[in-house]
């Protein structure tokens, strides 16, 4: 199809995308059909990033019947209009199908969001040979997301490869860093952001690194998990970053936080630090006598550390979402579960007091023996991509 052409069918004007995506045309309505029928299907997009320069190649778009009823970015736009025009998802008229392009430009996910059969559907991954390797020109990807392109469709999980699922984790990580604008360091956090109100949160730390380069998740958390709680997102985050100001700046309170408190122990374990230390810092009631100031002096260490931790946010209204979440990213990310990534040699986790820590390979106790249900990767991309 020519692009004059592509143009007509559109009905405005012509995209530089729009000559793309009508090449590519018969393999994406033949993943539409897959996914009418059944989970989300793939498409691999050699090529699409030669037709532009973006930092990030991300966007959705979805379209019903022959409308589009929802997109964003200019790419992800051309394509919607192509698909509608074209009327590849006119027979399924009561389904409403959702458009993903990876970051990275190299998969476009094709889900039926609005059928009763997607509904129940669940997203696996498949094989990384399955489609091409992400570009790592895009260092929120790099960094913060996965090198490795991942895709998913099967509701097997037995079947479905534990790396790979880990990467697809991973890659919604950095599209979600390209949405708040990258990782924030704790250290420069004040409550002056429009944080949104309850969310889950994903620590990282400098030197912990996955084995394509990118960063490695060593802590999620979240808050607010039952009905009576008035807690926040950065009320949670204020207690684990500690005091910028007041009697005690830079200094914390670890028994509001028990980050601090798994940080603040294994920062006494690894400087040999007298027992009577470790004794009082993790007794729940307060210091014991004699060892106020020196917990004070772990409260400073133990700031300075989380605070150079670079961390990603996202907003999450739902108690049972934010729980989920929380909940599946932790199996992911423990090497007590499906988490496949090493900490280094070096990692403060690995001197921490609960076994739970070392082995898992994240400041989380909680949870790191939880299998990853079906169909969470799905939810986390839609709360991903709902971001305000």
């Amino acid at each position: 199809m020519h692009f004059a052409r592509v143009a007509e069918h559109t009905s405005g004007v012509a995209s530089k995308y729009d000559s793309y995506w009508a090449e590519h045309l018969a393999e994406i309505r033949a993943a539409v059909e897959r996914a009418a029928s059944g989970p989300p299907a793939m498409v691999g997009l050699a090529g699409l990033t030669n037709t532009g320069e973006r930092q990030s190649w991300y966007g959705v778009v979805e379209v019903r019947g022959s409308e589009v009823t929802r997109s964003s970015m200019a790419h992800a736009t051309s394509l919607g209009k192509v698909i509608a025009a074209s009327g590849v998802c006119v027979p399924w008229p009561e389904s409403t199908f959702r458009f993903t392009i990876a970051t990275a430009g190299n998969v476009l996910t094709i889900s039926a969001v609005g059928s009763r059969r997607a509904q129940r559907a669940t997203v696996v991954a498949t094989t990384r040979a399955q489609v091409p390797a992400t570009s790592a020109a895009d260092p929120n990807v790099r960094r913060f997301g996965s090198r490795a392109g991942t895709a998913g469709a099967g509701a097997d999980r037995a079947h479905v490869p534990d790396d790979a699922t880990v990467d697809r984790f991973y890659l919604a990580l950095g599209a979600l860093a390209e949405i708040v604008r990258r990782p924030r360091l704790l250290r420069d956090c004040d409550g002056t952001y429009e944080w949104p109100r309850q969310g889950v949160y994903f620590f990282y730390e400098p030197g912990e690194v996955r084995a394509d380069g990118s960063d490695r998740v060593v802590r999620v958390g979240t808050h607010a998990l039952t009905a009576t709680s008035q807690a926040t997102l950065w009320g949670r985050l204020r207690q684990h970053r500690g005091h910028l100001t007041g009697t005690r700046p830079g200094g914390g309170n670890h028994r509001a936080s028990v980050f601090r408190r798994h940080v603040g122990a294994a920062i006494i374990n690894r400087e040999r630090l007298p027992r009577g230390l470790l004794e009082s810092w993790l007794d729940r009631h307060g210091p014991r006598p004699g060892w106020a100031e020196q917990e004070e002096q772990i409260e400073q260490a133990v700031s300075d550390r989380i605070g150079i931790m670079p961390f990603l946010w996202l907003s999450v209204p739902d108690r049972a979402d934010r729980a989920c979440v929380e909940r599946n990213s932790i199996a992911l990310t423990s090497r007590l579960s499906e988490g496949q990534d090493q900490p280094s040699a070096r990692w403060l986790g690995r001197d921490a007091v609960r076994t739970e820590i070392s082995q898992s390979g994240l400041w989380n106790v909680d949870h790191t023996r939880h299998h990853r249900e079906a169909g969470f990767l799905d939810l986390l991309d839609q709360l991903i991509q709902r971001q305000p």
